[in-house]
């Protein structure tokens, strides 16, 4: 039996797969409402955030709302083991009889999850394929937008659509948790903003370490955390 099964949770509450709890993204709100608005409204839009600040979960919500019409492209550049090919990823999309006859759909959503480097020629490859509509709307994610090698006529087409994901408030990241756990008594208020301090006030971090801390009360026949349970389970970090 799993730690949190011991709490009697299903799953584990606390997890940072950015698939789950979409349902309840804290302080992202507004931003989920203008993502959606940019790719209706056939935008460029960039969001901008550390690791762990909610990029990722944001473009989930974008993949709920449109990805039932095959419209969306979803890549991951940090995981990419050669050069990104733009031109590749759209055919890919297409039928196999498109693929045969070398077409590529119109009006494809495309997101570019941790964009920290683009080459001139994928630059140039994504600035056609929106003129020409085969690409109806470009979402990109970093963490800092001023550091991404951007060509001028791709900034032109970006403007002044920065998402800026902020760190929460405590009292935000103590919501959060709450969300995640109900009523259950697991964490008072304090340690949970204990943590969230701790973990450099990044909500990911602040998961993750608040799991720790939880394991290490499980492990001694405990459903409440303890500050003894965080200094533990925290201490080599």
């Amino acid at each position: 039996m799993s730690w949190y099964e011991e709490l009697d949770f299903d799953e584990n509450p606390f997890s940072t797969n950015p698939k789950e709890f979409t349902d309840s993204l804290i302080e992202l709100e507004e931003h989920t409402e203008e993502l959606f608005y940019r790719i209706n409204s056939a935008n460029m839009l960039v969001i901008e955030g550390k690791k762990g600040y909610g990029k990722t979960s944001l473009l989930v919500k974008a993949i709920e709302k449109f990805g039932g019409r095959k419209k969306i492209i979803y890549v991951d550049c940090s995981q990419l083991d050669k050069e990104l090919d733009i031109r590749d990823l759209l055919i890919k999309r297409y039928s196999f009889i498109g693929r045969f006859l070398n077409k590529k759909p119109k009006k494809m959503i495309l997101l570019l999850d941790n964009v920290n480097e683009l080459t001139k020629q994928n630059n140039e490859r994504i600035k056609f394929y929106f003129d020409q509509n085969y690409i109806q709307s470009v979402i990109f994610t970093c963490t800092s937008y001023s550091k991404v090698k951007f060509s001028d006529s791709i900034r032109d087409r970006i403007g002044k659509r920065v998402i800026k994901i902020n760190p929460l408030s405590p009292d935000n990241a103590v919501r959060l948790i709450r969300e995640r756990i109900g009523d259950i008594e697991l964490f008072n208020d304090k340690l949970i903003k204990d943590i969230y301090k701790t973990s450099g006030n990044n909500q990911k971090k602040m998961l993750e370490n608040c799991e720790l801390a939880a394991i290490n009360a499980v492990n001694k026949n405990r459903n409440r955390v303890q500050k003894i349970d965080i200094d533990q389970a925290l201490g080599d970090k």
